[in-house]
């Protein structure tokens, strides 16, 4: 992959692999070829909060190479009249009319054989070992520290602008998540972000309920799938007999999430005596259910019921949990930002 940045800087090139996160600029050019032997996807998101182009919320890309089409994907040069293009480049006409009527694929395309080896080829020099500013828009969740691992329901990852620093300007985080068969996420929502969910791998039941406490869905999401949940709205999910594997977007460089159960819940948090004339229960159902329940000494990721004692209090936490590995100050800032 190489990305171009302003000001004549050289290209940025570096070889990217399945679990690799890329925070492109918005406006930066990029080009990526597959030199694999297998066929590989990319989940592309932009947020389209401030319009790349004035007064358009909805998600614009252009090619600076490719085909003219019918459905907008086409190579910006032909935008331009020829004559001009030849004067600005310094070509004649025979130049100009290759450069732009010689490409006849659209966004992608196929190279020549004689092309491909040579691009294949690590001595031919095009860069990949030097990543340089590379480094600042890349994650990879394939070796990163999990933030949250819990024996028997699974583990999460998030990339905030604390971990990779470009987010906080392109006002967007990413998380992987992975659960096991049957375990759940604690009912919660994000106080300052919406969420995009896409399933990767297997399938879960995603609950979504609206503000005024009835649900807004009680869906089933498969390999594919997309769900988005509003801030502000509480959902729940429990993966399927062959676990759960998805990636979350979020619209804000620091999400805030709130949590119902476990031990950061906002129920534990509650002094006893409030929770009881909230619920209108008494001393030993709040005991029950906040104190001796197996899921006080949890975060996030619940096991499932039939687990054992062991496996269920069996968590590791990486960096943090909610907070995901930052200071008081960085929570502090986190907060300020919401208002």
């Amino acid at each position: 992959m190489g990305l171009m940045l302003p000001l004549g800087t050289e290209a940025n090139i570096r070889n990217i692999n399945k679990g690799q996160v890329i925070a492109v600029p918005r406006g930066m050019p990029l080009w990526i070829q597959n030199v694999g032997n297998e066929e590989m996807t990319f989940l592309t998101f932009a947020n389209i909060r401030d319009p790349m182009m004035h007064g358009c919320h909805t998600y614009e890309a252009f090619h600076l190479a490719g085909a003219q089409t019918d459905h907008g994907m086409g190579g910006i040069l032909h935008g331009f009249s020829r004559d001009m293009l030849a004067e600005a480049m310094d070509v004649d006409e025979r130049t100009m009319s290759q450069l732009i009527d010689n490409q006849e694929g659209a966004a992608i395309v196929r190279l020549g054989e004689a092309l491909d080896r040579l691009m294949r080829r690590p001595e031919e020099g095009l860069g990949a070992g030097k990543a340089g500013w590379m480094a600042d828009f890349s994650y990879r969740f394939g070796s990163a520290h999990r933030d949250v691992i819990q024996s028997r329901a699974g583990q999460l990852i998030i990339a905030n602008s604390f971990k990779l620093p470009v987010l906080k300007y392109l006002d967007m985080a990413i998380a992987c998540l992975h659960l096991e068969n049957d375990a759940l996420t604690a009912p919660g929502w994000f106080t300052n972000a919406d969420q995009l969910m896409y399933c990767a791998e297997g399938s879960a039941r995603v609950q979504v309920v609206w503000p005024s406490g009835e649900m807004a869905g009680d869906v089933e999401m498969n390999e594919g799938d997309l769900v988005m949940v509003p801030k502000n709205y509480p959902v729940m999910i429990q993966a399927g007999r062959n676990g759960f594997n998805a990636t979350f977007v979020m619209n804000n460089d620091k999400p805030i999430a709130m949590h119902m159960t476990g031990s950061d819940s906002v129920f534990k948090a509650m002094h006893p005596r409030v929770r009881m004339g909230a619920f209108d229960i008494t001393e030993e159902v709040d005991r029950r259910a906040y104190e001796q329940s197996r899921r006080a000494k949890t975060t996030y990721l619940l096991p499932p019921r039939r687990a054992t004692r062991r496996e269920s209090e069996s968590e590791v936490v990486v960096d943090g949990a909610n907070n995901i590995g930052v200071g008081m100050d960085e929570i502090q800032a986190a907060m300020w930002s919401m208002f």
